[in-house]
């Protein structure tokens, strides 16, 4: 019997949301994340879904598709994109495990990342 691997969150990702606001006249796109940028990002156990995964949820994007699980945060939510290694994600689903309140399990789909003008952290 194969043994079921541990769900370690070891791996940092960072999120963000895309806004734009007029500064002097003029319309800029901010990259704000919702982390500060010393903390690095969110520790996430990270996976591709498995074929029976995509199928049960109508997946269609295949192997784009992964898994983020993290401890539950309340500034998660579907309109942030999230950034893992080199690329870039944007949320699909977001289902907060069990209901308990203790992790949360993002579903999300590989994507180009939207251009910059300027980039902002959170301050914790």
């Amino acid at each position: 019997m194969k043994e079921r691997q541990k769900e370690v969150k070891d791996k940092k990702i960072r999120a963000f949301e895309a806004t734009v606001r007029t500064v002097f006249g003029f319309e800029k796109v901010f990259k704000k994340y919702i982390h500060s940028e010393e903390s690095g990002g969110l520790w996430a156990y990270v996976r591709q879904l498995m074929d029976r995964e995509r199928q049960a949820s109508k997946v269609i994007q295949g192997d784009a598709t992964v898994l983020f699980k993290i401890a539950y945060n309340t500034k998660i939510t579907k309109d942030l994109y999230l950034e893992f290694g080199s690329k870039t994600y944007n949320i699909v689903s977001l289902d907060p495990f069990e209901f308990n309140k203790t992790d949360l399990v993002i579903r999300a789909n590989e994507c180009s990342p939207p251009t910059f003008d300027e980039v902002e952290y959170d301050e914790y």
